[in-house]
């Protein structure tokens, strides 16, 4: 009695019980490793299994086994992709109690199994109850035999008649439900059959290997599914209604994640886990799964959840997980304060542990901060330097957000969807005076240069307009070097250099007027393209870029951009170069606003 379930967009992915499989011929091919379960591990299946039979359960409640991918050859004949230690093991375990299948399921043909790389794996198996089997040929019927002798040990030593019969019972047994839904109501064990659709043109070999890098849609979000909307953890009265009930509030909060500002919101942009079904990043949660989890972690705690509490109760849970991470998300300052624990590394779990427990005043006023400076322990801020670009980096991150947080009156959110999609780079304000013009670079710095002092130029009549823009002879020759240099196919390195420093000095961006340019007092947080873009440019020409960005739409972190419009400095001489004394203002900014929000290291 097959449950269908539409979760990969065609019928494929099913659950089956083993009598299902009655009569059927797997091949395992020789890309796949041999048979290699453990003695232990055969005892941990066959606990699971006696824990099942003596559970309480209700009516359709199953055990479900991990997937088993097949690729169909011919009638009843599978290829295996996945699954073959699984396969293999139930094999052994229906050998065990052949003499009773005989008796009470008369009508079941065993499967068969063979080895592609062994031949007589076949027969071996079939023999495995002779006592002289040869299970010395080969390795992998050494693992065999040591898997059906610890079978048969484990019988002997922890059950009696009653037990293999209920064992054979929960392998075996089907009871189709009454009312011609085609469900099956036995409390039995099953598996997630996965059958490759028969117009999949890929390759055995290219289908096993994206199943094991997470390339095909056999997902713990999708088995989960699997599990809630088994028939069983529903009344039979109003079963379908819940299902659809289910699956719509499931797809409603799939959709809610697949909103960048909610998804990056929650993910820090190096989450090794990675997800086609977001969902799954709350079944994470709830199950604790981490980059070292074995595979399919999320789907076996899920079953025993179920199990245990029931389909609807835990559900109950994924939707209150839920409920509280959209909460944090729609709370302006909860945004952005978790927002950048979450992108330090602080794991969410630990934030919803602590939530259930404190009270909310105190979580926000007091956890949250004591959180935040945790993060910043130990820096000295007047001290950050180029050097410890991570640190300066966090630095710059914490200080943006704040800052949006200071404008109470404001919906502004830091974005941290462009924040975590996008490469972030530490920038220079005040250019380095060391720095020296790589080839690939010239033409884009003489362009710059040019289109700050003429605004507008066609490379045709690129001299006139130089010789027509009323500069002092000084700077129109140094602008028609520039001109030449702009149009040369081969620019010339040592001229670049030159043509560097002089408007270095022009901008007043020459050693004096910034003595420590790798300071914070110098640097701004950036993205990656619009750093490579002006990495060489002065002050006023990164400044014209900035505001170009802003006013076209481009994000500009709240913080740089009042850099470059000099917020902090309480006197502004000038627009056109960046100053010690804007520096230090800047820094004292980035100081203070930390400082006023973080929790001193000797407060109790």
């Amino acid at each position: 009695m097959t449950e269908q379930k539409q979760l990969t967009g065609t019928n494929r992915l099913e659950l089956k019980t083993l009598s299902e499989l009655s009569g059927m011929d797997f091949i395992i091919k020789d890309y796949q490793r041999g048979y290699r379960l453990s003695p232990v591990e055969v005892e941990r299946l066959l606990d699971d299994f006696a824990e099942f039979i003596k559970r309480n359960k209700k009516e359709g409640e199953f055990y479900c086994l991990q997937p088993v991918v097949v690729r169909k050859i011919a009638e009843n004949r599978y290829e295996v992709i996945d699954g073959q230690q699984r396969l293999t093991t139930l094999n052994l375990l229906l050998q065990y109690l052949s003499d009773r299948i005989k008796i009470l399921f008369s009508s079941f043909r065993l499967y068969g199994i063979e080895y592609e790389t062994r031949p007589e794996s076949r027969e071996f198996l079939s023999n495995i109850k002779s006592p002289n089997v040869n299970a010395e040929a080969y390795i992998d019927f050494y693992f065999m035999n040591a898997a059906y002798l610890t079978i048969a040990s484990w019988f002997d030593e922890n059950s009696n008649d009653t037990l293999r019969n209920n064992m054979l019972m929960a392998l075996l047994e089907t009871e189709k439900s009454e009312d011609g839904d085609n469900s099956d109501k036995a409390n039995n064990i099953r598996v997630i059959w996965y059958e490759v659709a028969e117009d999949e043109t890929s390759s055995s070999v290219d289908i096993f290997t994206r199943l094991n890098i997470g390339k095909i849609p056999l997902t713990d979000a999708e088995l989960v599914k699997a599990l809630f909307l088994s028939r069983g953890n529903f009344g039979n009265s109003d079963a379908e209604l819940r299902k659809i009930n289910l699956s719509t509030e499931w797809n409603l909060i799939e959709q809610h994640l697949h909103d960048e500002s909610f998804w990056h919101f929650l993910n820090r942009s190096n989450n090794p886990l990675k997800y086609s079904s977001r969902i799954e990043f709350i079944f994470d949660i709830i199950s604790g799964r981490t980059q070292k989890s074995r595979k399919y972690h999320t789907f076996d705690i899920f079953q025993q959840l179920i199990a245990s509490e029931g389909a609807e109760k835990v559900w109950l849970k994924v939707k209150q997980h839920y409920n509280l991470l959209n909460e944090w998300y729609m709370d302006r300052e909860l945004y952005h304060i978790i927002g950048y624990l979450l992108e330090q590394g602080v794991k969410v779990e630990e934030l919803m542990d602590e939530w259930s427990r404190c009270d909310k005043t105190q979580f926000r006023h007091l956890y949250l901060r004591s959180k935040v400076s945790k993060t910043v322990s130990g820096i000295k801020i007047p001290e950050l330097s180029y050097d410890s670009r991570s640190e300066v980096k966090k630095v710059l991150l914490l200080f943006n957000i704040l800052t949006v947080l200071q404008k109470d009156n404001s919906d502004m959110r830091f974005p941290f969807n462009r924040f975590k999609t996008e490469k972030w780079d530490i920038e220079h304000v005040c250019s380095q005076t060391d720095r020296t013009l790589e080839k690939s670079g010239i033409s884009m710095w003489c362009k710059d240069i040019l289109e700050f002092y003429l605004s507008a130029f066609t490379p045709d009549a690129l001299e006139e307009t130089v010789r027509g823009a009323g500069y002092d002879s000084g700077l129109e020759n140094d602008l028609l070097a520039v001109a030449s240099l702009y149009k040369s196919d081969k620019p010339d390195k040592d001229a670049a250099s030159d043509l560097f420093s002089k408007f270095q000095k022009r901008f007043n961006e020459e050693d004096a007027s910034i003595p420590d340019k790798d300071n914070i007092s110098n640097l701004a947080l950036l993205d990656y393209a619009t750093n490579r873009s002006y990495g060489n440019a002065f002050f006023p020409i990164k400044r014209k870029r900035i505001i170009e960005n802003d006013s076209n739409g481009v994000f500009v972190p709240i913080a740089t951009k009042n850099l470059f419009l000099k917020y902090y400095s309480p006197r502004v001489n000038s627009l056109e170069n960046w100053t010690e004394e804007d520096g230090n203002h800047y820094r004292d900014a980035i100081e203070k606003t930390i400082n006023d929000y973080i929790i001193p290291e000797n407060h109790e």
